[in-house]
């Protein structure tokens, strides 16, 4: 069997998909964007200051996937085009998610000439336009689109009221742009491939079938496993959010919360490892007290983070499923966030939910985890021992293996 996986632009978990996949001994075409030289890391960083993205080198070094069975395939001029395309919002003459898809469909133009002799054709959703699936299907290939957040329509739903509480207009569309042809991607799809229940749920209620709709969780690399050992604490509660802090994932209930439990009497403190987008309209000067930011790292320097904080505590509104919050989990920090983070994990035995926007809730959760160190750690361990059991990236290869003979027959 061949396969043939398309990332699109940008990163996500695509470099790992192939490696998982590769693991079970499928052959892999591998269709991504620009894969530097390891020797060029320094260029590849002043690149990324440029353009606004620390530790560039980082990840796009990840899309170096060197294992046997595997063939690079780079669209290096494509990305670049799309992403200089990107550069139009500036002048706000057209809008960021029509750009979005112009870059996209320009991957899926240029990964055309490589989508033949091949049995399965896996291709990241938006990334299929521009002619790819057709031209996949023509050449006998079944199609697999990957999906890895709520469907658009609910999106919009939910992110429209928070980002109008913001002073804000959510511009996700679905008539025309990136979740236009997103959703032409999972229309057309033999078969779609989502990261979560809550993700099938959300596109059930808008009808698709449950049938059309597979559901694989991604894998956590065993680096993060068991990382906390300790549940006491002396002195401040330290709290962790890690990833980008933004409207969707929950800021504002999040900052409000915290300053709750504050006043309440526990000195709370907050470390936010990540960018902060536009949930700095949240953030006020006298958070200082209780904020401590670190701009992006690498994967490996937050692992002391995860074993040395408290809680980690994700409010967030739309997810697939949360990588920070399957990383943190793995690692047995005890999580506090909503069904929509896509956890694959049980309410008050491996996870606390909150409901989405409630910010009475999520400070009660806090300050009753902060009280309790048996709950903290029963509620660690339980969702450590699951990620490490059940959600690992060969289990993942597996899976998917399963879903290509499954397609085949």
């Amino acid at each position: 069997m061949k396969v043939i996986i398309t990332s699109g632009g940008g990163k996500l978990h695509f470099h790992e998909t192939v490696r998982a996949v590769a693991s079970t001994g499928t052959e892999v075409d591998f269709l991504t964007g620009w894969v530097p030289e390891p020797d060029t890391n320094d260029f590849v960083n002043n690149l990324g200051r440029l353009i606004g993205e620390r530790g560039l080198a980082t990840r796009m070094q990840a899309r170096r996937v060197e294992v046997p069975g595997v063939t690079i395939r780079p669209l290096a001029l494509a990305e670049f085009i799309g992403r200089a395309l990107t550069y139009l919002n500036k002048t706000r003459l057209v809008k960021p998610y029509v750009t979005s898809a112009w870059a996209f469909q320009l991957m899926g133009m240029a990964s055309r000439k490589y989508l033949h002799n091949a049995d399965i054709f896996h291709v990241r959703s938006g990334a299929g336009q521009g002619g790819a699936i057709r031209t996949a299907r023509e050449n006998g290939m079944k199609i697999i689109t990957d999906h890895s957040i709520a469907h658009p329509g609910y999106m919009h739903a939910v992110l429209s009221e928070e980002y109008a509480r913001a002073g804000l207009k959510y511009e996700g569309t679905l008539e025309r742009g990136l979740w236009r042809i997103v959703l032409d991607d999972c229309e057309q799809a033999d078969q779609l491939l989502v990261n979560s229940d809550f993700v099938k749920r959300t596109f059930v209620e808008k009808g698709y079938s449950p049938g059309q709709i597979d559901v694989g969780y991604l894998g956590v690399a065993p680096r993060y496993f068991h990382l906390k050992q300790r549940y006491d604490y002396t002195g401040p509660l330290k709290i962790l959010f890690t990833g980008n802090f933004d409207l969707r994932k929950g800021a504002r209930t999040f900052l409000e919360a915290v300053r709750k439990v504050r006043q309440n009497g526990i000195d709370a403190r907050l470390n936010l490892i990540g960018n902060i987008t536009n949930g700095h309209i949240w953030i006020k000067d006298s958070d200082k007290e209780f904020l401590t930011h670190t701009p992006f790292v690498p994967p490996d320097a937050i692992l002391p983070a995860l074993a040395n904080a408290d809680l980690f505590v994700f409010p967030t509104l739309i997810e697939g499923c949360s990588r920070s919050a399957m990383e943190a989990a793995a690692a047995g920090l005890p999580v506090i966030t909503t069904e929509n983070s896509g956890l694959p994990l049980i309410n008050q035995e491996s996870v606390l939910y909150v409901p989405l926007n409630d910010v009475e809730s999520l400070a009660e959760t806090i300050a009753r985890a902060a009280k309790d160190e048996t709950l903290r750690e029963s509620i660690g361990r339980k969702a450590a021992d699951a990620i490490a059991r059940s959600y690992t990236w060969p289990q993942y290869g597996q899976q998917l293996q399963m879903l290509y003979q499954k397609l085949l027959r």
